[in-house]
This record gives structure tokens, C-alpha cells and sequence, in this order.
């Protein structure tokens, strides 16, 4: 089903009428169009991801609102059950796009001295408002993932606000990367980039732990419009399409929100992600000293290297020490 703004009108009045809400367009639940549409400034060429102050900006309340950053804390509790049956219990941990810390703060609840990193000051709000809402200690920086080399080396992790959270080294046992968040990495050097930073954060015992959208999840984008939540004042759904040429997916990010005077406000992003093959990250571990442990599917099963590939992989790392 493709969805403009015609397909969109007819989408609402359907969702009012499932609610048992009056809709029409010469009454008071109308829809509004909010003024800021957000969007790649480069979309002629996107093979760019959007830009930092945008991507996830105007997003990141409605993502907070309708629960999406579960799926980090999941991700979380399946990080810290792999680590426990190694023997593993991290001391400090570091979680990149942490988003609005749906997987910072289930570390935080479980002891862990935890900084949460990411590249939107909306979301990184979101975190600090939850964090002293829940009062827990987390630290949340605003910040680029593919500075992270650059952050660890200008001692970013070892003073200021983060000073409480961490040893002298400014080390983490534990560096996290979820929500597909690999998968914003367009350009070509960006995934090595990223994972230099992981390696000169890591602590040498130290583990990295990072989920991907495979090309089996991408192969499912096919224009297809995805409703992702759906309540009472709220309805996001997500656009999806795929380049197999170059590996490139697009998200079309629209969502509808009634506010306090009954008007239905719409707003929109749209992401780029990149299809990263199995040989790409492994390779890239390998150019930064790192090593593959395990590869897990998002439930904790094993993936072995000649079993069919799922749409979605946990990749667990450590530092080679030959």
C-alpha cells in the first residue's frame, strides 16, 4: 500500500472509526499540518544518511511515547544474560545511540556505572529526564559515534560529568550498539571508523555487543507501509524501501498526533540505512584488532556461520589479543 496524503486521510478516518473517535473534515478533529517536515537535505544523493540535528529530533518524543525504545532494554537484559554465562558481570558500560536509554538505563538498574551516547539532543534529553525521573546515575553525552576514537583519545570519558561513572582509563568492560544503529552507517569508512572508536574504548577483557538489520530484513522493504502503533491520539507508521544496487534503504518515518484541542498534527523523517553483509563487519572487526565471539538472533539463539541468515543479528566482540 503506498500512503500519500489522500491514502493518509482515508488511513485516519479509519483509525478514528476503530476508536470509537469522530472524525471528519469540518469538525474539530482535523488534521493539521505541523510546519517542520523533516527530511534528508541530501536526497538527491542517498547514499548520505540525515544529518545529525535532524535525524531523530522532531522523532524522538513520539519514539519515547510509544514505547520503541523496548526493544533496546531487551537487547539490553539479552547482553548482560550472554555476558552472565560467560562469567561476565560489567562494571562500566557504554552504550552508543543510546537513544532516549532504553537499554543505558536497564545497565544502570543492574549496578553498572553507564554513560549513554548519542548524536540527537532530543533524545539525549529524553535519557537524562528518565534517568533522574528512575534516579539512577547514568551519564548521557551528546555526541557522534564515529568520533568515539577521537572522544576516548581527548579524554572525553575521564572528567566532567562523566568522572563518577568511570576508572582512570576511561575504559568500558562493556560497549553496546543497538536498534540497528550499524545500519545509519552509510559511507564506506564509517563502520571501521566506529568500531576504532569501540577498540580504543574497550577494556582488553572487554566486550562489544551490536545488532544489524540484515539484508534478509531489507529485502522485505518493498515500499510496503508498516504501522508500527496505533492508540487513541497516536498513529506512526513507516514507509520502506530498498536499493539492492546500493544496499541502501529508505525509512519514511510518518507520524499523526492529536493534541489537547483535538487537532491531528502530522509529522515525518526519513532515515537511511545501509545493508552491511556478514563479510563487511567481520572484516572491519578484524582491521581494528577485533574478534568475532558469537553471532546471536534478537531472542539469544546462536547463529552458526552456515545456518540461513535472520532478518536481524546480535554480534558479540572482544579485542583479538594475538
Amino acid at each position: 500500500m503506498k500512503c500519500g496524503l489522500s491514502d493518509e486521510y482515508a488511513l485516519l478516518q479509519a483509525f478514528c472509526l476503530r476508536s470509537g473517535k469522530a472524525f471528519s473534515s469540518s469538525s474539530s478533529s482535523v488534521v493539521y499540518f505541523i510546519p517542520y517536515q523533516w527530511r534528508n537535505r541530501t536526497q538527491g544523493a542517498p547514499s548520505h544518511a540525515m544529518d545529525a540535528d535532524q535525524a531523530y529530533n522532531a522523532y524522538a518524543p513520539i519514539y519515547d511515547r510509544t514505547g520503541q525504545e523496548r526493544f533496546g532494554a531487551h537487547l539490553a537484559g539479552l547482553a548482560l544474560a550472554w555476558l552472565r554465562r560467560r562469567g561476565k558481570m560489567p562494571q562500566r558500560a557504554l552504550d552508543l545511540a543510546c537513544g532516549t536509554g532504553g537499554a543505558t538505563l536497564v545497565f544502570a538498574v543492574a549496578g553498572i556505572e553507564t554513560v549513554g551516547l548519542d548524536r540527537s539532543p532530543a533524545m539525549v534529553q529524553i535519557a537524562r529526564d528518565r534517568a533522574r525521573r528512575a534516579g539512577l546515575a547514568a551519564t548521557f553525552i551528546e555526541a557522534d559515534m564515529r568520533d568515539l576514537a577521537d572522544l576516548v583519545a581527548a579524554g572525553a570519558f575521564q572528567g566532567g560529568a562523566a568522572q563518577r561513572s568511570l576508572n582512570h582509563s576511561g575504559r568500558f568492560d562493556m560497549v553496546t550498539c543497538f536498534g540497528d544503529a550499524i545500519n545509519y552507517l552509510t559511507d564506506d569508512g564509517d563502520l571501521s571508523r566506529v568500531f576504532a572508536g569501540i577498540r580504543r574504548a574497550l577494556e582488553p577483557d572487554g566486550y562489544a555487543l551490536f545488532d544489524v538489520n540484515t539484508e534478509a530484513a531489507f529485502a522485505r522493504w518493498d515500499e510496503r507501509d508498516l504501522v508500527i502503533h496505533e492508540s487513541d491520539d497516536c498513529l506512526v507508521y513507516h514507509r520502506l524501501t530498498y536499493n539492492p544496487a546500493t544496499r541502501l534503504g529508505r525509512g519514511r518515518i510518518v507520524w499523526l498526533t492529536r493534541g489537547d484541542d483535538n487537532r491531528w498534527r502530522r509529522g515525518e523523517e526519513t532515515h537511511i540505512e545501509r545493508a552491511w553483509s556478514d563479510a563487511a563487519i567481520r572484516q572491519a572487526l578484524a582491521a581494528n584488532s577485533l574478534v568475532l565471539v558469537e553471532r546471536l538472533t534478537a531472542d539469544g539463539r546462536i547463529v552458526a556461520d552456515d545456518a540461513p541468515v535472520p532478518e536481524r543479528l546480535v554480534y558479540s566482540a572482544t579485542i583479538d589479543q594475538l
